[in-house]
């Protein structure tokens, strides 16, 4: 375990570093002074290099790079420009609401992914398997944009359901942050009225992701279970009198895990990624956001932070996922252990 354990630390060690490498010389590869939109369109010549002085970008590049691999080395992502902070203090104030909206998404889509499945691998080939592999298509075929406005305009413009973004209501009290989860934070401050206010601020933002996933989950959920179905070890407990919840939770379920995972485990990876375009879109002030709008004034150290902290927690799942695989299923054997 120990090997295993250390084989795949160093190649995400490795991952992370050729993800800092590559971020890093693209974003000076950009034609763009950030010094200049931070000094603003009057501003002078000598206040730009002053600017660029202050923040280091006047070094020549490989000293620049030095001094960034040195200071991430110690866990320093650098300031930032636009915000006249350290990285590290604003991913500290905004990841809490990323990794909020993505744990209740990935709930929901675990939960509504195998449900659906099961459902449709009841009857394989009749209508309602069909109907579900082909509305899951379509939620996944849709833009995650156009998916988000059209929710949008449904739920908020015409039914007036649901807020249309943010994190929390503008004229109440937020709870106070003891986790930064703003959900917890309010049960743990007792109150009611704000759970279910930071709840239906995040119901448009996790659906859209949710739909936006759905299909694959549910595919290869639903493969998986008809596989099993055909196995030996089913037809001999319908035989033996065993009613279809037994069979599906007792004994297809643990074999199925294993695909199940695979799928999931992808799926996260793409909720990092996409979650940036969500935030923009609903004004969901977590990491994705930040991202962008340092972006738009090419302010480096966040979105290299991004990258980085994105990659990390991909690295984790899947590390996380081969270490479960063989608990899970003891027929599957660690490459390489």
């Amino acid at each position: 375990m120990l090997t295993f354990l250390a084989k795949r630390l160093a190649w995400g060690a490795l991952v992370l570093l050729l993800v800092a490498v590559i971020t890093f010389f693209l974003s000076r590869v950009v034609p763009a002074d950030p010094a200049a939109f931070l000094a603003g369109q009057n501003a002078s010549e000598a206040t730009v290099q002053r600017i660029r002085a202050e923040h280091g970008l006047d070094r020549p590049l490989a000293d620049q790079f030095v001094a960034y691999m040195g200071g991430l080395a110690k866990g320093d992502f650098g300031d930032s420009i636009r915000t006249r902070r350290s990285v590290g203090a604003d991913l500290a104030q905004y990841l809490p609401a990323t990794l909020e909206l993505l744990l209740v998404s990935f709930v929901v889509y675990l939960a509504a992914s195998f449900s659906l499945a099961v459902t449709a691998a009841k009857r394989p080939g009749g209508w309602l398997d069909g109907s579900i592999r082909l509305l899951t298509m379509i939620g996944t075929g849709i833009p995650v944009f156009w998916l988000g406005m059209t929710l949008q305009f449904v739920f908020f413009y015409k039914l007036q359901w649901l807020p249309l973004g943010a994190r929390f209501p503008i004229r109440d009290t937020a709870p106070p942050v003891v986790t930064g989860l703003m959900l917890v934070d309010s049960l743990l401050a007792g109150s009611l009225s704000a759970f279910v206010g930071s709840l239906k601020h995040m119901a448009l933002p996790a659906l859209t992701i949710v739909v936006n996933l759905l299909a694959v989950g549910t595919r290869m959920s639903r493969a998986a279970l008809i596989q099993e179905q055909g196995r030996l070890y089913v037809r001999t407990a319908r035989g033996k009198g065993l009613g279809p919840r037994p069979i599906l939770y007792k004994h297809m379920l643990r074999n199925a895990l294993s695909p199940i995972l695979t799928a999931t485990t992808m799926q996260f990876g793409y909720m990092i990624s996409w979650v940036i375009l969500v935030e923009v879109i609903f004004d969901w002030p977590g990491i994705g956001l930040y991202a962008y709008q340092s972006f738009q004034v090419f302010d480096y150290s966040p979105v290299i932070a991004l990258a980085i902290v994105s990659t990390a927690g991909f690295v984790f799942i899947n590390l996380l996922m081969d270490i479960l695989y063989p608990i899970i299923d003891p027929r599957v054997q660690r490459v390489g252990s």
